[in-house]
């Protein structure tokens, strides 16, 4: 059957679009011409492709870009909503920057360049056609838009408290060491952080006098009271002595980046309520969260950055024991949900040579990767079964013991994350399964 498909490569910026129009082998049609990323753009974009379709007698459109920032997703959004190009079967991929850049290395070296990279983007999905075809779902995108939001605020959140504490231990050393309160951002630790000055006054009084005060100060909300005047005094005691005016200029630098902390978390609380919203619509995050130990944050995060499950199961897949392709099982979709967050070891083997070490690989997605680690904190903490794996892992080791236990407690947890997803099912624990 003769292959009429027309191979276009697109790489992305912010103020551009290089295109290149390639045919059914790969020969030039258009090597490259350059658009505005913006929809006048995008209109000569598809006058050139419309173009090229009627001249050589093509029905099938297979549209390559690379996953560049968000640079790319307005115009693959206006490829797969456009009625006139649909006309015509489209095929959009996305492809991750790295798969362009090895693929790169089977050509002899060339020049890194706007118009020679959408040769190779397109090449990448005309030769080596694995590449899962890119589909808009608006729901899941949606709510993986508000996780990777809350993710970047609370990255954001954490710098900015880091910052803080360094230039506090400056103005007031001992109140990072002794730690007066169990939460240094808590309200009653807020108020004598704005004015550090009032900590020698406070600590002039008797033990039971300051706590009383402590605790009108947290509106009783402080369990140990007495301990925290009793550290609060140590505070007074250990500081070192600093310049007053330099000490003036500290204490504003500190109100001014606690201003920040608090407007931060007051965006997350928000951003969290969105979150929530949105996911009354997805049933998967209700039956993630049924988990113990697995709260609503890492459920819409996993959740959101899986999505639909049977885009892992989608497709066959050669079985080498019966010779033969397959249809894609359980197995399968957790080797690669593993490997699209970056949690597998390859092979290093050539020859009679195989290495005993393997390299965690860590080019997935990001997202899901930190999200199903930290899960894993919270399974081993709640579930007697992942318990006793990291424990066992864990004394495998003497070096990063708890770091190595961890990611292979999370690359173990997938499993359970896609058979819940599979069958849209609530967690039952393995007593349960038992007595049923």
């Amino acid at each position: 059957m003769e292959d009429k498909t027309l191979n276009v490569g697109i790489d992305f910026s912010k103020k551009r679009a290089d295109v290149g129009l390639f045919g059914p082998k790969g020969e030039y049609i258009k090597k490259h011409i350059a658009f505005k990323n913006s929809r006048t753009g995008y209109e000569y974009f598809k006058e050139h492709v419309l173009e090229a379709m009627e001249a050589y007698g093509l029905d099938e459109i297979n549209v390559s870009g690379e996953a560049t920032s968000y640079y790319w997703l307005p115009f693959f959004m206006a490829i797969t909503n456009d009625l006139e190009l649909n006309e015509y079967k489209v095929h959009p991929y996305l492809l991750n920057p790295r798969w362009v850049s090895w693929y790169k290395k089977c050509f002899a070296p060339e020049h890194k360049t706007d118009a020679d990279d959408p040769f190779f983007i397109a090449e990448r999905t005309r030769t080596l056609p694995k590449v899962h075809e890119w589909t808009y779902d608006e729901s899941w995108f949606k709510l993986r838009l508000l996780t990777r939001f809350r993710f970047h605020l609370v990255q954001g959140l954490a710098r900015e408290k880091n910052f803080y504490q360094a230039y506090l231990f400056v103005l007031n050393s001992a109140y990072t060491q002794q730690k007066p309160f169990n939460n240094m951002f808590g309200k009653t630790s807020t108020k004598i952080l704005r004015n550090l000055r009032q900590i020698d006054l406070l600590t002039e009084r008797e033990d039971h006098e300051l706590a009383k005060h402590l605790q009108q100060t947290s509106r009783t909300n402080l369990s140990v009271s007495l301990e925290n005047a009793q550290r609060l005094k140590k505070v007074a005691a250990e500081r070192f002595p600093v310049d007053p005016e330099l000490s003036d200029i500290l204490q504003r630098i500190l109100n001014y980046t606690l201003d920040h902390i608090q407007f931060i978390e007051a965006m997350v609380e928000e951003v969290n309520k969105c979150i929530s919203e949105e996911a009354r619509h997805h049933p998967e995050v209700a039956i993630l969260s049924s988990i113990p130990g697995i709260g609503p944050v890492f459920a819409n995060g996993i959740a959101a950055e899986i999505g639909s499950i049977d885009r892992f199961l989608a497709g066959q897949k050669y079985d080498r024991r019966k010779k033969q392709m397959r249809n894609k099982n359980l197995r399968d979709a957790d080797a690669s949900v593993a490997k699209y967050a970056g949690l597998w070891w390859p092979r290093n083997a050539s020859g009679d040579f195989e290495s005993d070490e393997r390299i965690l690989s860590k080019t997935g997605n990001r997202y899901l990767r930190y999200y199903l680690i930290e899960a894993a904190d919270r399974l081993r903490q709640w579930s007697p079964v992942y318990a006793e794996y990291y424990q066992k892992k864990y004394a495998e080791v003497k070096k990063f013991s708890h770091k190595r236990a961890l990611v292979l407690t999370a690359r173990k947890s997938i499993r359970l994350y896609v058979g819940l997803l599979h069958r849209m099912k609530p967690y039952r624990s393995q007593e349960v399964r038992i007595r049923n």
